[in-house]
């Protein structure tokens, strides 16, 4: 027996070592099982975002439009109470006949409609054309303006193109 072991184990003997102090193999078990769940849905929800984003559009070109209103209580906007001007300023043509929804929503009275119409004529990249009460498509549903709206109300227009191109804008309401 060499000297230096026998100084160990006389400490050892002595009881004058040092336990450590160390988490015991459960919590350590849960800890790890808990990061590997976290790193899970980590790992979930990115594929999740990266899937739900490649699948929307079903393979076809989408139109790229843009969106400007006008909304008047006492027909302002060019003799009628509203129009709106949806210009494509994609690459992609809208073909005449094509369904397009108009979703207006007054933000400050909580009211919303709906209007449903169907294009008089295609709208080539970079054309535009004017929809309002008579003119610039045919209604396909009855839609009109939200019921109670006044002047100094702000709207949410929201125009969807049948192959699923849309744009939003925000207008205040003119008396």
């Amino acid at each position: 027996m060499s000297l230096g072991n026998f100084k160990v184990n006389r400490k050892i003997l002595s009881g004058n070592v040092k336990e450590r102090k160390a988490i015991s193999p459960i919590i350590a078990t849960l800890l790890l099982i808990l990061i590997a769940i976290a790193a899970g849905v980590v790992v979930y929800a990115y594929v999740i975002g990266f899937v739900g984003n490649s699948t929307t559009n079903s393979g076809g070109a989408q139109s790229t439009i843009s969106v400007t209103a006008c909304i008047s209580i006492a027909a302002h906007c060019n003799g009628g109470t509203y129009y709106v001007i949806v210009q494509n300023v994609g690459s992609t043509t809208l073909s005449s006949g094509g369904i397009a929804q108009i979703y207006l929503q007054d933000i400050t009275n909580p009211a919303t409609s709906t209007i449903s119409c169907a294009l008089t004529n295609s709208l080539a990249p970079g054309s535009q054309v004017t929809i309002s009460a008579t003119t610039g498509c045919t209604p396909v549903a009855t839609g009109g303006l939200p019921a109670g709206y006044s002047a100094g109300d702000s709207m949410s227009i929201k125009v969807v193109a049948a192959d699923g191109g849309s744009a939003t804008a925000s207008t205040k309401v003119i008396s």
